[in-house]
């Protein structure tokens, strides 16, 4: 077999497992809709170099305990009326002298507000909550699963940090291009809340399966069904084409890995970013998630509280010598094989009750053998 027809055989393979993965012909309808060009190409790995000297958060020196973005510009180092005016500037000026196949991205990096699972956890205290009470839906008085949804304290965080975009508005503040956000209630609400009132639809959100938080058996990160996401919200486009089913394909009685969560996000947004065009790019998702984008791009560890969102000026680029690296054709997370686990209910902590699991566990915290 030649060079080339080696090339066009593998393009092929990457295209069927993609088309799978995130239901390719939707994709590139919604990019041909916008008549927008891809810069990367679809199935690029991608390099990511964080910029420092544009947001406080990316200093080592800047406390997430206790610093509060949302009343200082989002973190902005640049001062007075025209902060705004000259970031966009700056992010111009990188761009337009890019070389080829360079390019530099604002992400918005948003967590969803408080959901019930949060307070359910702080409840039970974490090691409880591990070991038992996140498998299941409820104690019989209060319900966190499936499908968590915001609290009403949720709810309050997400309209500040709505109010403070809409503060920085007046000065320039870059909105959005493109959203992108997991498919769990907490983080669609978070999303249609912060941004109902200033900008949404356009640009209508996409929602990605794989932004969600670490596929687990967590009961509160079992998914709604595609219909009632749907119906509940219509400023959110969900994949017609069959790659977003009707029932949850990824909760499952495992647990992933650390090491599994990082591949998958770096998966899920290198193909996010080849397929888009634009600089400025919100994602809305989890805590985990947004952890593991962090780790993906290079920069510091960072906490954000409910409701938060982390801003971050990054260069992309081909990864020459790289590939996508998460996808296995046997990966149980993406569909069901003969060699998985099966479930079976034991105790997975001393001094609790037993649960329905699958897979290995240690001290309560399950892992899959493949991830």
């Amino acid at each position: 077999m030649t060079f080339l027809s080696s090339l066009l055989f593998f393009s092929i393979v990457l295209l069927a497992i993609f088309s799978t993965v995130f239901g390719l012909e939707e994709v590139l309808a919604f990019q041909e809709n916008r008549q927008e060009t891809r810069p990367f190409g679809v199935y690029s790995a991608l390099k990511y170099t964080v910029l420092d000297g544009f947001f406080r958060q990316s200093d080592d020196g800047t406390d997430d305990r206790t610093y509060d973005p949302l009343t200082d510009s989002f973190g902005l180092q640049y001062s007075g009326p025209r902060r705004w005016e000259r970031f966009v500037e700056h992010i111009s000026f990188l761009n337009e002298n890019a070389p080829v196949d360079v390019s530099y991205k604002v992400l918005y990096l948003a967590r969803h507000g408080q959901g019930h699972h949060n307070v359910a956890e702080h409840h039970f205290g974490n090691e409880a909550w591990e070991c038992y009470w996140a498998m299941k839906g409820n104690n019989g008085t209060y319900h966190w699963g499936p499908d968590a949804r915001l609290t009403e304290k949720g709810i309050s965080e997400v309209h500040r940090t709505r109010d403070a975009w809409k503060s920085q508005i007046p000065f320039g503040v870059p909105l959005p291009q493109i959203h992108f956000v997991s498919p769990l209630s907490r983080s669609l609400s978070t999303l249609v809340e912060t941004w109902k009132t200033i900008a949404l639809d356009p640009p209508r959100p996409l929602v990605n399966e794989l932004l969600r938080e670490t596929l687990s058996l967590h009961y509160g990160d079992h998914r709604s069904p595609a219909s009632e996401l749907r119906e509940r919200y219509p400023e959110v486009y969900f994949p017609m084409d069959g790659s977003f089913p009707e029932e949850d394909p990824l909760w499952n009685y495992h647990r992933e890995s650390l090491q599994g969560r990082n591949g998958r996000i770096k998966y899920a947004m290198d193909n996010m970013i080849a397929a888009s065009n634009e600089t400025y790019i919100s994602m809305t998702s989890h805590s985990g998630v947004i952890n593991s984008t962090l780790v993906a791009l290079g920069h510091r560890p960072y906490n954000l509280q409910t409701a938060g969102m982390i801003p971050v000026v990054v260069k992309v680029e081909r990864d020459r010598g790289g590939l996508q690296k998460w996808f296995q054709p046997n990966n149980p997370s993406l569909k069901n094989v003969d060699d998985s686990p099966r479930v079976e209910e034991r105790v997975i902590c001393d001094g609790y009750p037993p649960v329905n699991v699958s897979g290995l566990y240690e001290s309560g915290m399950g892992v899959w053998p493949w991830s």
